[in-house]
């Protein structure tokens, strides 16, 4: 029942309909590319929870890749850190240039690195510290959603000038200039991190789209660094987390260096922006293909806020809106995979024995579409959360284990003051016939923007007919 297979001169022993070399894992490789989550459901469909795709016969990739879905899955890789280290998903770069400095965060750190890195920057995200937040986070949103007006929006769009706003201030400082300026640029790296022209073609030549990519880079390098600088000279009564991050210092007094800083404030940038703006835009969207759910959360929303934001109290009195996110991000969940390396020879999973180097992906979004986990998993149904209370490795939008995302919090907060927002403002109604795909950019956002109809919240809510890939995820 078993063969064995050759990959980057390794011999791994793998259930012969679970493994694709050559020309059908070129394929695969190409559909994952394209469209991973789609990839990873055809696969999970046909071939089970333990899949892996061999080297192909020329080129990249020459380490095995295997997609690996379920929590007991979930608990062995993302729960043990000493054995599967973390790998990057943007391009590495030259040696020693500065699009290699910038990717280098806290989520490509390993080992001793990784905890004394992760003790410096826990203080800003703790509990108190981001209760602090409230106040600037409620009148930023406020400062944003109300230059909106009604008629046709691309929400998606609304929602990442309100969450850079949120987090260019939070991340950066509450002054415009410097922080936003920065925001804009790492917004730009993060896309062209993406760009197909560029993974294909990494020519270093002038013109090119990756030596554009490179010379990027080094701007945002230079425009952080001169940040800094800033900073340094003046961190006294600053509450932004870059200035925090200047001044903290582990058990044994170690701070952190520039290049530390450069990569952790690159890191953070992403996580809070991208995510949260990903989570807001699908939140909004699944709420008005709702019109009964939508219309309960008006009702709590008005009987607790009564058009007003939110206070810091107050959030802990809207049950629907926290149940509304948490089931927003299991069914669309704004990180859809992980990938992991093993960091050890011979690891066993399942029938499968991993050899160092071995490329494992544990997917968000398969984990909260099991049907034995989540009943009709592709249903937006809020109230399940009454009832099931799943573990970190059954539901893990901010990922699971000792790696969990340090932002959660952060993220939890800024869509709860936002929604609230704009909700009570505004009636949201898709355009009818949009057509609503994917598109995965470690983050999974709406492709093709999300076009929405946007009215004074007449309470007269409707759901409409769209098209595309979204109905591959939800039942509409």
């Amino acid at each position: 029942m078993q063969i064995a297979a050759l990959a980057a001169g390794r011999e791994y022993l793998l259930m012969k309909k679970n493994v694709l070399t050559g020309a059908l894992a070129a394929r695969e490789y190409i559909h994952f590319f394209r469209d991973p989550i789609g990839c990873m459901r055809e696969l999970h469909q046909k071939r089970g929870s333990l899949v892996a795709l061999g080297p192909i016969a020329f080129g990249e990739p020459t380490k095995l890749h295997v997609l690996a879905v379920g929590p007991e899955f979930n608990r062995q890789i993302l729960g043990d850190s000493a054995k599967f280290r973390t790998t990057g998903q943007f391009i590495h770069g030259p040696p020693n240039s500065a699009q290699r400095r910038i990717r280098f965060g806290l989520t490509r750190m390993n080992g001793s690195q990784h905890k004394q890195q992760r003790q410096l920057i826990l203080p800003p995200f703790h509990k108190k510290a981001v209760a602090g937040y409230h106040q600037l986070i409620v009148e930023l949103a406020e400062e944003v959603i109300g230059g909106w007006g009604p008629g046709r929006r691309d929400v998606y769009a609304d929602m990442r000038a309100v969450t850079l706003r949120i987090a260019s201030a939070v991340l950066f400082g509450h002054e415009p200039g410097d922080a936003y300026r920065i925001a804009h640029l790492l917004d730009v790296w993060a896309r062209r991190n993406f760009s197909g022209s560029v993974w294909f073609f990494p020519i270093n030549l002038p013109g090119a789209p990756y030596h554009r990519l490179l010379k990027h880079a080094e701007r945002v390098e230079r425009e952080i660094l001169a940040l800094i600088e800033k900073r340094r000279r003046d961190c006294s009564g600053r509450t932004d987390v870059l200035s925090i991050l200047i001044q903290a210092r582990d058990d044994e007094n170690r701070g952190m260096t520039d290049t530390e800083l450069v990569g952790q404030a690159t890191i953070l940038f992403g996580a809070s922006f991208e995510t949260t703006a990903s989570t807001l835009t699908w939140t909004v969207f699944l709420l008005a293909q709702h019109p009964t759910i939508m219309g309960q959360l008006t009702d709590e929303l008005d009987r607790v806020l009564g058009g007003d934001a939110p206070t810091r109290e107050q959030l802990s009195e809207l049950p629907l809106l926290e149940r509304v996110i948490k089931e927003s991000m299991r069914i669309l969940p704004p990180v859809p995979f992980t990938i992991r390396a093993a960091d050890e020879d011979a690891i066993p999973i399942g029938p499968l024995t991993l050899g160092h180097g071995t490329r494992v992906i544990c997917s968000h979004f398969l984990t909260h579409h099991l049907p034995e986990i989540y009943p009709e998993p592709e249903v937006f149904r809020p109230d399940r959360w009454l009832k099931i209370d799943p573990t970190q490795y059954e539901y893990l939008p901010f990922s699971a284990g000792p790696r969990a995302c340090v932002g959660a919090m952060f993220a939890f907060q800024v869509l709860k003051i936002s929604l609230a927002i704009m909700l009570q403002k505004f009636r949201f109604t898709v355009v009818s016939g949009a057509r609503i795909d994917r598109v995965v950019r470690i983050t999974m956002s709406p492709r093709h923007g999300m076009p929405m109809l946007l009215t004074e919240n007449d309470r007269r809510y409707q759901s409409s007919e769209v098209r595309g890939q979204i109905h591959e995820m939800v039942k509409l």
